[in-house]
């Protein structure tokens, strides 16, 4: 949490924390230090005990006053970047403003750059300054920013929540549409149309601008062996059909950066034994395990227990890979159990082997098991969940149904 920004520097004997970028677009650290979005970005500077400051341009002051976490808001032009650009061009003037910066607040100690920045720029960012005698540190993940992020403040599981509970509203909307698809002549129908993937998907992106959310990363909606890989997005002409397993995984983001992450599986009417089979493992697989985890659980211990789950009904898990059994599998479990949830969706902590740090409250993680076959499909069901010390909170809650009729 930002609270324990100094704890962390001091940990890991860290004088200072220079934080920048273009954008808070596509820069996590920048946008968690800063408190939310701004268009032009800015620099973010935390020195060991004292309190941080931000500099902004003078567009976006006012944004910037309105969302801080830092002390005090600052401008470009009062901390002399004009000046500098005047003197050494554009180009140079980037660095040499961060020399300054360091150089007024009198920095002598171990000093990290983050952000996420052209990294080709930012080693020479770095180099420049190491030149100059600053003490200038690169990171192991995790990195402090990573730390921080790991455990999220009250004010950000109530936005994780809200964005939770409008992805959750988008989802049932379209499994309701599902529902009320027509049957004509052996096809499948939406608004007197033939229901294509595609004509799903469009109305997916509808239903998230009407909650103000964005699908930066597109919506996975895969039928049938389309749904392999497990990333494949689905094939856009592919018609609706009855029977055929379908993976409808989505990850919206909401305007202020922070992101959900939901999977359902169904058939559309009646489905065959092989499709029964490999739902409910994947939802013995995936509730066992929600009641499983709590703080103090590891990662490796999480994915074990799903593993030992699948594993027991005779299918093969990823296991097989982690322990040297197989080089690679491709059909049951193809992959670890979940990903950390916040400003990105793939951060700390992660529900994989070799993770053998234990859970925190405050931590929010997905639990998305599945087992898959190359040529059939299979089945994925994922919620995005907030870990407690006893219990773990679901923060996404859309019904799950294998059968849709």
């Amino acid at each position: 949490m930002f609270e324990e920004f100094d704890l962390e520097m001091r940990t890991r004997e860290i004088e200072a924390v220079v934080v920048f970028g273009d954008a808070t677009l596509g820069n996590p650290d920048l946008t968690y230090v800063v408190g939310g979005t701004i268009a032009r970005g800015g620099v973010f500077f935390k020195r060991l005990g004292e309190q941080p400051f931000l500099i902004v341009g003078n567009p976006d002051v006012e944004t910037a006053r309105k969302i801080r976490k830092a002390g005090s808001i600052q401008t470009f032009t009062e901390r002399g970047l004009e000046k500098l650009t005047v003197n050494y061009g554009h180009e140079r003037a980037f660095t040499q403003f961060l020399a300054k910066i360091l150089t007024e607040e009198r920095i002598k100690g171990k000093v990290i750059l983050s952000g996420r920045n052209d990294l080709a720029n930012g080693i020479n960012i770095a180099d420049q300054l190491r030149k100059m005698g600053f003490n200038i540190r690169g990171e192991t993940s995790p990195t402090l920013l990573e730390s921080l992020r790991e455990t999220k403040s009250t004010r950000e599981l109530e936005e994780l929540r809200r964005v939770a509970k409008e992805t959750t509203r988008v989802v049932e909307s379209i499994l309701d549409a599902l529902h009320r698809l027509r049957r004509k002549r052996g096809h499948l129908e939406l608004l007197g149309k033939p229901a294509t993937v595609g004509a799903i998907k469009a109305l997916i992106s509808k239903k998230l601008l009407a909650g103000h959310l964005a699908e930066p990363e597109g919506t996975i909606f895969a039928q049938g062996a389309s749904a392999i890989p497990v990333h494949n997005m689905g094939n856009p002409g592919d018609k609706l059909k009855e029977r055929k397993l379908i993976i409808f995984d989505i990850f919206p983001q909401a305007e202020t950066s922070y992101w959900c992450d939901m999977t359902r599986s169904f058939v559309i009417g009646r489905a065959d034994s092989r499709a029964r089979r490999i739902y409910d493992t994947v939802y013995e697989a995936q509730t066992e395990t929600l009641d499983y985890l709590r703080e103090g659980v590891t990662g490796e211990e999480a994915v074990s227990k799903t593993c030992e789950i699948i594993e027991r009904h005779g299918y093969r898990t990823v296991r097989d890979v982690y322990s040297g059994k197989a080089k690679r599998i491709s059909s049951g479990l193809t992959h670890t159990l979940g990903h950390g949830v916040g400003l990105t969706i793939g951060e700390r902590p992660h529900l994989t082997f070799g993770n053998k740090r234990p859970l925190k409250s405050g931590n929010v993680v997905t639990v998305e098991p599945g087992i898959y076959f190359p040529g059939y499909g299979g089945a994925r069901l994922e919620d995005t969940v907030a870990v407690t010390r006893r219990r773990v909170e679901s923060l996404t809650n859309a019904a799950n149904a294998l059968e849709l009729t």
